[in-house]
């Protein structure tokens, strides 16, 4: 997602960054209580 991220930015497409962003985000949040409440 990051690098997705990434190409988006760099190819000023504002659509694909804005929705890897939002993937991006909560996939992390996922990740995150996912290794807190193990």
């Amino acid at each position: 997602m990051a690098l997705w991220l990434v190409y988006g930015w760099l190819t000023a497409a504002w659509p694909v960054v804005f929705a890897n962003a939002i993937t991006l985000a909560l996939a992390s949040f996922i990740l995150v209580m996912k290794l807190r409440f193990r």
